[in-house]
């Protein structure tokens, strides 16, 4: 799957907390069959000439590197292709110029990372391990993008049953055990309808309804209908972050509107209290910049009202219910943490969260703490590092570094207590964190790169892997 593009405008709203946070995703990613048409490449140790036309930039142009693809998952000893395009963006027309497009490949890793041709195919080491590889401009040196490779001799499972493509989707656990997949966007920039229902008994997709939202929220109320509530949607003809919500009526399968939000919100998080309420905090109003208001919506008066303000705005944030009903929200451009308490209907400021972070997981350990893992640092850096919070100290702690750097990834509580990350910045690639050691170690493979996908936890302890991929497939990891 490409990264979003600004000749995607749909795609940018998808992916909005990519697109908005690393100023190495949107603009730096063109389609590659638009880059084609402009000239062709082929990477080379040699300095040969390619084949193909080139062009020259005129105006305020800016160099990238395009390299594909970002990340692969390998058994021992298998092999993969590489394709790599220097190219000049000018911001004016949304045009990429292709010149000087010749490229060298390395291995960081050197020869016990694998070997690599003058044409870019790779072929993995007989050793586990995760490695990665680099193109570097032959015409300047400065401008090289690498690729992460997880060698592992384990991979996830393929479903022999296939879905509709989307990305920036939700999925949820309902309580028969089907797991609804709503929304999103399509291989076509439109929306990703109709919803599915996913029934693991047969494992099969069904259609469910419309929902036509984007980077909305889906939270499963105490009574088993599904709350739908803001993301993107077409307002007055144009993409806009929306103000309504939706409810899956538990049993029928019925959508129908609720009440609306008091602010337009994408990118928000959406929290089931113990009451039963839900908390919706931050998110973006007008698609650019993040809000720090919140809100509480009823489901027994299908209604909104405000909850006070966030101590910061935030998007692109977590937020996580701890067990004493409080709520832990985490990053989003904001350098400290802070916590919701519904017995005061306040936010009340957390120093203890030391890291900055956006597109980042926070996960409910089975003992209560919460691991902050990965992300990015809200402008063009994945981050490697993780720390454990304390509700019991209201302070966190460093944990284990991650294997490879990783955002906008999913991260799973399995049931014999480890942490399973999923994709993302490093899209074929899993991870595990173990409580008991703290410490990260490579998970099996993704069969498909999954980039804005979806992780559920199903009733029998497999984990379904849906969308975020050029593939109608779901993956599990049992």
């Amino acid at each position: 799957m490409q990264r979003p593009t600004p000749a995607v405008p749909l795609t940018c709203l998808a992916l909005l907390s990519a697109c908005l946070w690393l100023a190495g995703g949107c603009a730096s990613q063109p389609p590659t069959a638009q880059l084609l048409q402009t000239g062709t490449t082929q990477g080379t140790t040699s300095g040969a000439s390619t084949q193909g036309t080139t062009s020259t930039c005129t105006g305020a142009c800016t160099p990238y590197i395009y390299l594909a693809p970002w990340s692969v998952g390998l058994k021992p000893g298998a092999s993969a292709t590489f394709s790599s395009i220097v190219y000049n963006y000018n911001p004016a027309d949304h045009t990429y110029n292709v010149d000087d497009h010749i490229v060298t490949w390395t291995i960081k890793e050197g020869p016990g990372g694998g070997t690599i041709t003058d044409t870019g195919v790779y072929t993995a080491p007989l050793t586990e391990g995760v490695y990665h590889v680099t193109a570097t401009s032959k015409a300047n040196s400065a401008l090289s993008q690498t690729a992460t490779i997880a060698v592992t001799a384990t991979e996830f499972t393929v479903s022999d049953s296939t879905s509709i493509l989307r990305w920036g989707h939700t999925a949820s656990l309902l309580p028969s055990g089907q797991v609804f997949i709503a929304g999103g966007e399509d291989d076509d920039y439109g929306f990703a309808d109709p919803a599915e229902l996913y029934d693991p008994a047969i494992d099969t997709f069904h259609s469910a309804g419309q929902v036509s939202r984007i980077q909305h929220t889906a939270t499963v109320l105490a009574n088993g209908d599904v709350l739908l509530a803001g993301g993107y949607g077409l307002l007055a003809g144009a993409y806009a972050p929306m103000g309504t919500a939706d409810l899956l009526k538990a049993g029928g399968g019925m959508i129908q509107p609720t009440g609306s939000m008091n602010t337009p919100r994408s990118s928000h998080t959406a929290t089931l209290l113990l009451d039963g309420r839900v908390l919706l905090a931050g998110g973006s109003p007008d698609g650019a910049k993040p809000t720090q208001t919140a809100e509480l919506y009823d489901p027994a008066s299908g209604k909104f009202t405000p909850a006070g303000d966030m101590t910061t705005p935030r998007s692109g944030h977590s937020a996580t219910l701890l067990p004493n009903g409080r709520v832990l929200i985490v990053g989003g451009a904001a350098a400290k943490a802070e916590l919701y308490d519904p017995a005061t209907h306040s936010f009340l400021p957390v120093p203890g969260v030391s890291v900055n972070r956006c597109l980042a997981s926070a996960t409910l350990l089975a003992d209560g703490r919460v691991l902050i893992a990965g992300g990015s640092d809200c402008s063009k850096t994945y981050l490697d590092t993780a720390e454990i919070y304390d509700p019991a100290t209201g302070q966190s702690t460093p944990t284990g570094k991650l294997v490879a750097a990783q955002g906008y990834h999913t991260a799973t509580l399995l049931r014999d207590g480890r942490v399973l990350l999923v994709g993302g910045s490093v899209e074929n690639l899993s991870q595990f964190y173990d409580p008991a050691t703290g410490s990260f170690t490579f998970g099996p493979h993704l069969m498909n790169p999954r980039f804005g996908h979806t992780a559920t936890l199903l009733p029998d302890g497999s984990l379904l892997i849906a969308g975020g991929s050029e593939s109608g497939h779901a993956e599990f990891y049992k």
